[in-house]
């Protein structure tokens, strides 16, 4: 998660218990820099953050809703300042580490409330999986497994995706409410999600920001991801819900490609039930351009 302070640019939110990173404006000359010692920082305090209520409608409900009127502040864990756009600015971005829900507090607490023109969050998507990384290991068969563990010793687990209905609307209803209490007037706010939770997630920004905040559904196609065979319409798209305080200024992009985008073919293998490299006759991968 990323948060500007006027008159920085962007601000994004990664999921939990990721990096997270904060702009703010500063008097020193931009540069990388660490954060001071603990020993000549002053002892760190909490405080009670309030709230406003989130009065929108249509109202969502669930099982265990809990209105957020107030968040308890502790101070976040301040991995390093940096300049976020490699210009000669006075813009210093800053990097966190730590739970989203705590660092926004920590945010609204020292000075960014009402001061964010931009919000990007990538949030949960409620996929059901498990996410898990490579690993290397001394002596040991990266294919082996332990008793019990679905993962191999060559795998470790990232973060969990898999969700209780309520327990993740509940977790998405808090962190949108704090997210509200950062925004500037004349701001916008990017929630990237697919179709398992998107309609999920419209209504809470609608009771959240109001009906009228909405300003556009975005639709990232994956052209290149076609899926085959699957008994129905493909799902080859995530979604980007636009929501804005106030009237947030728009700049139209567009960008000219350079050149066609050369891409693997992909085909339905029914044997092995998924996606696979498309080969030509002689076993050469199939190329096509975009």
């Amino acid at each position: 998660m990323s948060a500007n302070k006027k008159p920085a640019k962007k601000a994004a939110k990664k999921a939990p218990a990721k990096k997270v990173a904060a702009k703010k404006t500063a008097t020193k000359r931009p540069g990388t820099k660490k954060p001071e010692s603990a020993e000549s920082a002053p002892a760190p305090k909490k405080s009670e953050v309030t709230l406003a209520a989130a009065k929108g409608r249509p109202m969502l409900q669930w099982v265990g809703k809990r209105p957020l009127s107030r968040v308890t502040a502790f101070p976040a864990q301040h991995i390093e300042s940096f300049n976020p756009v490699a210009e000669d600015t006075e813009s210093t971005g800053r990097l966190y580490h730590g739970d989203n829900k705590e660092v926004l507090a920590h945010l609204l607490a020292n000075g960014y409330r009402g001061e964010v023109n931009l919000v990007y969050i990538d949030p949960p998507f409620d996929s059901g999986a498990d996410y898990v990384r490579k690993i290397e290991l001394r002596g040991v068969s990266a294919v082996a497994k332990l008793k019990a563990e679905a993962y191999s010793l060559g795998e470790q687990v990232q973060y969990t995706d898999i969700w209780a209905n309520d327990n993740y609307l509940q977790f998405m209803y808090e962190r949108l409410i704090i997210l509200k209490e950062l925004m500037a007037e004349n701001s916008a706010i990017f929630v990237h999600c697919d179709p398992t939770k998107n309609y999920l997630l419209r209504s809470l920004m609608d009771e959240i920001f109001g009906q009228k905040a909405f300003r556009n559904e975005i639709i990232w196609w994956y052209y290149n991801k076609m899926q085959g065979n699957v008994g129905q319409f493909a799902a080859n798209h995530d979604t980007i819900l636009v929501y804005g305080k106030g009237k947030p200024p728009f700049t139209k992009i567009q960008v000219e490609r350079e050149a066609a985008t050369t891409q693997l073919k992909r085909e339905w293998d029914s044997a092995s039930n998924s996606l696979v490299n498309a080969k030509d006759e002689e076993g050469n991968l199939i190329l096509h351009r975009k």
